[in-house]
């Protein structure tokens, strides 16, 4: 993988566009897209991850801020919605770049090699002491 964060052809490819077709105020407003994302990626990882992935990010990590980037790139005010007989529009109150929480799932497992939320164990308590099971008397 290449550095972070991804470059903006690969944001552009993304959209269906010939790389390095952005210019002006639409180069500006992906590279934006695609600095936020990062930064939010990043906020997700602890300071010693966030230094390692800089150079050699995850493949996952590239995938989930050029996805956020798209998102932000296509719909910069959040839309979610949109009529166009009797015109009519609703918009998303958390506009702007973000992380689904499959892509905060997939960051953190990224960073840490574990799913979920981890360890989940059992323990034996007084209670369970002389009870027959079907290895014998336990206890």
């Amino acid at each position: 993988m290449s550095p972070l964060p991804p470059p903006l052809s690969a944001l552009e490819r993304r959209l269906g566009l010939d790389e390095n077709s952005r210019t002006g105020p639409d180069k500006a407003r992906a590279e934006d897209a695609l600095s936020d994302a990062l930064a939010l990626v990043l906020a997700e990882v602890s300071e010693r991850t966030t230094i390692k992935w800089h150079a050699s990010p995850p493949g996952v990590v590239e995938v989930v801020i050029l996805k956020a980037a798209r998102r932000e790139f296509e719909n910069p005010q959040g839309f979610r919605a949109e009529n166009l007989g009797e015109y009519g529009f609703q918009v998303d109150t958390a506009s702007g770049v973000y992380l689904t929480a499959s892509e905060v799932a997939q960051i953190r497992r990224a960073a840490t090699g574990r799913a979920g939320a981890g360890f989940v164990g059992t323990t034996r308590t007084a209670v369970d002491r002389g009870r027959r099971s079907a290895y014998g008397v336990t206890g």
